[in-house]
């Protein structure tokens, strides 16, 4: 099965896959569905009502907002004509939203409500390039601004009929290349602004083959979306899904998911590590509310784990095991399974790392739970545990149709079908990132005797979250540096569910504070309640000037200031990272326990 772009992928599959319910989601607290044909008619609606506005091949055209029905659909929409959606966080700052606008040099821009409209008029005088502003929630549209439309409105510019909308999206099709630009992705970089990774439609049909052939997904099978459509692992589940014939449940909430979780009862679940840290934390917590529960819970941990080991050596398990295993899942592993829905086949985590303990629970408790990596540039992942392949704590076998390596420094390289053709607009950093056909990851890693990927280390500062959010340190420390009592900052977060952070004092500030104050200085002034009180205070002024996921939950003042003498900094004055975590590691684990 062999298809030249996006828009021919989704032409064939819709159609074979006609009769299918393609999605389903909340409305009003009602379930309400759509076949694969019905959702294809709404696509090739939308195609034509941004022929009607004016949209051209190779247009630039951003959508900012959360992951719902109208998102997957305008995606859909833009790529078939040939256009060019860049995805935006709706979470992100004013300033950064019109840079990646004027950078991309965006034609149209989708957004989700009001709110994301409001944001936009911090920086309009930025977006004059801007044609139209198209909102999916057209309830509270300001009547006087000819700037905006609805997606509604957008809609009902479409005049022709259903036939005619067809021809005219086979045609789009028809004049896409392979190496056409099918999305540009704007990743946090360790400095500076964000870049914009190109992927073709090369890159993202290669992924979606290396799905189908390896991960033994079935037409009709359940799925649930709920990730960030604007992450290419969520962008990449909602293309996986036509492709494959899924049910997608879109659920617009997260904190919904969960409880719509165990009443879809899904086949598989898609998710970065932090979901499965809630579910396995929320167990254990629930084995806290009494001795007898908690030594229950720490002897079925113990029994899921060998029962993981057992699997991944495909090992006989001992008749004695079995019926330990047996009054295991009674009181316990049922349960987990019970809280993804009781039907789930196997599950996948991405975009961060996930414990090796949490791995061997899920997998011994009866979830089948696959790890895999790849980054923004590699379209989603590159190598993945498979369903009938796969070894825990490692990140599994490189997709067909690519290779990986090893540096001599330790990098991982990656060459083949699914990476980048580029940064937009930033030809030095793709010259940095693609040196003789090969792309710097800039990740640590190591490959065993049988092909599976280990990531040990991070070459770069960029840190992820357990969220999957990518967070370029020096900007959040830069930003708590700018208050006057803060000599340095650094930031940990790594694999976490948030961040926190490490203050010093710039002491001749705080020393005149301390003066104004009357608060001696002294080898405690780091915890002075007066002192802590204004470095609080600046932490509340600070944080909200930063994106939610970008903001310092705990922290902790220290009494020395990182120097070059201490070895804290670099003769050009920039902090040592990895001996700032090293040295201050029981402070950091401690910030997490507060």
């Amino acid at each position: 099965m062999s298809f030249r772009n996006l828009g021919e992928l989704f032409r064939e599959r819709s159609q074979a896959f006609a009769h299918l319910n393609r999605w389903r989601t909340r409305r009003n607290g009602e379930w309400i569905t759509c076949t694969n044909a019905e959702h294809q008619r709404h696509v090739y609606q939308l195609m034509a009502g941004f022929q009607q506005l004016g949209l051209q091949k190779g247009d630039r055209v951003g959508i900012m907002s959360n992951t719902s029905v109208d998102w997957v659909e305008s995606d859909w929409a833009l790529v078939c004509s040939g256009a060019v959606p860049v995805s935006i966080y709706p979470s992100l700052m004013a300033d950064t939203v019109a840079f990646i606008a004027q950078d991309a040099d965006l034609k149209f821009l989708l957004i989700e409500n009001r709110e994301q409209y409001d944001k936009l008029q911090k920086v309009r005088s930025q977006l004059e390039h801007i044609e139209r502003v198209i909102i999916f929630d057209g309830r509270d549209l300001p009547s006087d601004d000819p700037w905006i439309l609805s997606l509604t409105s957008l809609r009902r510019m479409a005049t022709s009929d259903a036939t005619a909308q067809e021809v005219f999206a086979t045609n789009c099709a028809q004049q896409i290349e392979p190496e056409d630009l099918a999305t540009i992705v704007y990743t946090s970089g360790t400095t500076g602004n964000p870049k914009g990774a190109m992927l073709a439609h090369r890159a993202l049909l290669g992924e979606l083959t290396a799905i189908r052939t390896t991960m033994a997904m079935q037409a009709g099978d359940d799925d649930v979306l709920f990730l960030p459509a604007a992450h290419i692992f969520g962008r990449l589940q909602h293309m996986c899904g036509v492709d494959n014939g899924l049910n997608t449940a879109i659920i617009e909430s997260i904190k919904q998911v969960l409880e719509d979780v165990q009443a879809i009862k899904p086949t598989f679940f898609f998710s970065v590590p932090r979901m499965y840290e809630k579910i396995f934390s929320t167990a254990q917590a629930r084995a806290e509310a009494s001795p007898i529960r908690k030594r229950i819970f720490a002897w079925a941990l113990a029994i899921a784990r060998q029962m993981s080991r057992y699997k991944g050596q495909k090992a006989a398990v001992p008749a004695a095991f079995k019926l330990k295993y047996a009054l295991a899942d009674r009181l316990v592993f049922k349960k987990v399974r019970a809280l993804l829905g009781g039907n789930i086949r196997y599950a996948i985590t991405g975009g961060a790392p996930l414990d090796i303990e949490i791995l061997e629970f899920f997998n011994g408790a009866g979830v089948l739970l696959l790890e895999g990596w790849g980054l923004t540039e590699t379209s989603a992942a590159v190598t993945a545990n498979r369903p009938d392949d796969y070894r825990l704590g490692t990140v599994g076998k490189v997709f067909p149709g690519n290779e990986i390596k090893i540096a001599d420094d330790g990098e991982v390289l990656v060459r083949g079908n699914l990476i980048l053709s580029g940064y937009y607009n930033n030809p030095q950093k793709t010259n940095e990132a693609l040196i003789d056909g090969w792309f710097h990851t800039g990740d640590i890693g190591k490959i065993d005797a049988d092909g599976f990927l280990s990531i040990v280390d991070r070459k770069k500062d960029l840190l992820i979250t357990a969220s999957g959010k990518n967070i370029a340190p020096q900007a959040v420390e830069a930003a708590f540096k700018n208050s006057p009592y803060i000599s340095q900052c650094a930031v940990f977060g790594d694999r976490r569910p948030y961040l926190v952070a490490l203050f010093t004092l710039d002491m001749e500030a705080v020393t005149a504070w301390a003066n104004r104050e009357h608060v001696p200085v002294d080898a405690n002034l780091h915890k002075h309640p007066k002192l802590v009180a204004a470095i609080e205070h600046e932490v509340q002024t600070i944080n909200p000037t930063l994106p939610s996921f970008e903001q310092i939950k705990a922290y902790e003042i220290l009494p020395e200031d990182f120097t070059i003498e201490n070895d804290l900094l670099t003769p050009t004055l920039k902090i040592r990272r990895r001996q700032i975590y090293e040295r201050f590691a029981k402070s950091f684990e401690q910030l997490y326990k507060r």
